[in-house]
């Protein structure tokens, strides 16, 4: 193997840490800003009223929900509640345990 294919293959994995280590500060951020500004209505259930969710609070909760780290939903009565929790495909897929 040369060096140069070497060389690049300790880029690209650190640029994959990076992207890793980039993408659990912003889910533990997201996470926080959902914990801090919304009312706990349950274990891991918050609701947003939507007149104080600016579009830094959507984000967070878009990044969440894209990664399957939430789920949201709006109700009729002017809030957004966004569960945490493990939604990704996989768990999905999973049978329950008893």
């Amino acid at each position: 193997m040369s060096t140069e294919t070497t060389r690049q293959q300790v880029r690209d994995r650190l640029r994959h840490l990076a992207d890793e280590r980039a993408h659990r500060l912003a889910s533990t951020y997201s996470e926080q800003v959902v914990r801090c500004d919304g009312e706990s209505t349950d274990t891991d259930c918050y609701r947003i009223p939507h007149c104080q969710a600016d579009e830094h609070m959507l984000e967070c909760i878009s990044h969440l929900v894209w990664h399957g780290q939430a789920i949201s939903t709006d109700t009729d009565d002017g809030y957004i509640v966004v569960q945490l929790g493990d939604f990704t495909l996989d768990s999905l897929a999973q049978e329950p345990t008893a």
